[in-house]
């Protein structure tokens, strides 16, 4: 006769401690590396199309520059406005503005001109990729 305890008393059903937790880290390992990265573009990538207002030009200082979308615009000389995929060649780590013509990376301090983004130092073995831009009134857009 069956009293409802077979189904307990066959191991066959029955989970070991590390069987248990090695199944709740792998789901755990997973939902973490699903959230890795999110709402950056990947390396190498911009978010910006062709046409998009990137910024305006009052937004960016003269000799300074604002990253927005993923891409890095500058104005190093009054009224001349470029811009660079602002993810560093070396391990694809954001670049900040520049500071004194020199666009730094944080995370190994590669850095770069900010008039021709051409590396200057730093692990990186490559400038920063130019990506055309254009003016039209006080909107600066990716050309």
């Amino acid at each position: 006769m069956y009293d409802g305890q077979d189904f307990l008393r066959d191991n066959r059903w029955c989970l070991s401690r590390r069987t248990l937790l090695t199944g709740a880290g792998a789901v755990g390992a997973a939902g973490l590396l699903s959230a890795c990265g999110a709402g950056d573009p990947p390396a190498g990538q911009t978010a910006a199309e062709p046409g998009t207002v990137l910024t305006r030009t009052g937004d960016v200082p003269v000799g300074g520059g604002t990253v927005v979308g993923g891409v890095l615009v500058v104005q190093p000389e009054a009224g001349t406005f470029t811009a660079y995929d602002a993810t560093c060649p070396h391990q694809g780590v954001r670049v900040g503005a520049p500071r004194d013509g020199v666009i730094t990376c944080p995370a190994h301090n590669s850095t770069f001109s900010a008039t021709d983004g051409a590396r200057l130092s730093g692990p990186a073995t490559r400038g920063l990729t130019e990506i055309p831009v254009r003016v039209d009134g006080t909107d600066i857009l990716r050309a």
